[in-house]
């Protein structure tokens, strides 16, 4: 058995859209043909039909999987390091809004302008300046219409600064622009697409703190789904909350409904860890978020993508600040209650996962 620092954590949802429009399903794990490198809060996004894993704790290297061999190549190294981010892609270019770039935790600062990796030329760009007063990370980020959005956050590591704050990027001017802030603060949030109208999902405030626990924020997850609507240039609250709320989970829509997968909580009775927990929810319908199977592995800090009508999970690492693999904190700080240890449930060695939708 290979340790875990040679693995990386993957899962797949397959969709059959054959007349069918259930939700239900069930992970089964499988196994890329190659090891990519460990790695927690970086970023994933889709060109051409590859999958790129960009930043995170574990490596500056890009690398990319090839989702009909299941083979990872490696690719060029990104010119700083960037985790704590959500990725978007547009016509063979994928983009960094945000992400820590320096210091560690619970200290960590935000980079300072947008990068731009060209998947063709496997090659970085670095683009416009960000405001300094704009900058952050854990935020949720979207493509519409070609522009880069991105909304909420926390602008001062682990320690304070948990913003609403909206923004659009244009890559055909490289600019950057100030929207109306959405209507709940967050960070280690989430965000995507349906339609013509954005929604932010998952996260909590890392900016609560107790004079004798630092880390009381693992708890002040955030329920609120807020919806902003491309056409009208407003926002809204869903009425449907999540069932449960975490922070470094991933939202991504399938086949236009939300998929709320993963993260890390702590409750009134549990310390904080990585959970297992997968929900759906058709934000067009008043229904309410329904739990489908969970992962096989809990994972937090991980990244999801949506290509030919699946769902691929990838990165993660157990609870707290630790990073990848789970138990192992790059700082030499203590880690939190869930952090410490693996087991059973934490994500862990192979972790290519594979959730099929049955007909009803």
């Amino acid at each position: 058995m290979k340790p875990i620092s040679f693995y990386i954590f993957l899962a797949i949802v397959v969709l059959d859209v054959s007349g069918c429009f259930a939700q239900e399903g069930n992970w089964e794990i499988i196994k890329t043909k190659n090891d990519a490198i460990p790695r927690s809060e970086g970023g994933l996004a889709v060109s051409e039909g590859k999958l790129y894993m960009i930043g995170g704790d574990g490596s500056l290297l890009v690398e990319v999987l090839d989702p009909q061999t299941l083979v990872w190549s490696k690719k060029s190294s990104a010119p700083i390091a960037m985790n704590h981010f959500q990725a978007t892609s547009y016509n063979h270019k994928i983009y960094v809004l945000e992400a820590f770039s320096e210091g560690g935790f619970p200290n960590q600062i935000p980079m300072s302008h947008v990068y731009i990796y060209d998947t063709d030329k496997d090659v970085w760009k670095k683009g416009a300046v960000i405001p300094s007063e704009r900058r952050r990370a854990g935020a949720g980020a979207a493509e519409y219409h070609g522009k880069m959005y991105l909304v909420a956050g926390i602008q001062h590591g682990h320690s304070s600064g948990t913003t609403n704050m909206f923004d659009m990027y244009d890559p055909q001017t490289d600019s950057w622009i100030s929207l109306q802030d959405a209507p709940h603060i967050r960070d280690h949030c989430s965000a995507t697409v349906i339609k013509d109208k954005l929604y932010v999902v998952g996260g909590r405030n890392t900016s609560y703190h107790e004079s004798n626990n630092f880390m009381a924020f693992f708890s002040k997850t955030v329920l609120e789904v807020d919806c902003y609507d491309f056409k009208t240039g407003k926002w809204t609250t869903l009425d449907s909350k999540l069932p449960l709320g975490s922070g470094g989970g991933a939202v991504v829509n399938l086949n236009n409904k939300l998929y709320y997968i993963g993260g890390e909580r702590a409750t009134d009775s549990l310390p904080n860890a990585p959970r297992k927990n997968t929900y759906y929810l058709d934000p067009s319908t008043k229904d309410q978020w329904t739990e489908t199977d969970s992962l096989n592995k809990a994972r937090n800090g991980m990244a999801a993508v949506v290509w030919n009508n699946s769902i691929y999970v990838a990165g993660g690492a157990g609870g707290g600040p630790g990073g990848p693999p789970p138990g192992n904190n790059p700082n030499g700080l203590p880690l939190p209650p869930g952090g410490s240890a693996m087991n059973s449930q934490q994500a862990g060695p192979a972790s290519l996962e594979i959730f099929i939708l049955k007909n009803k």
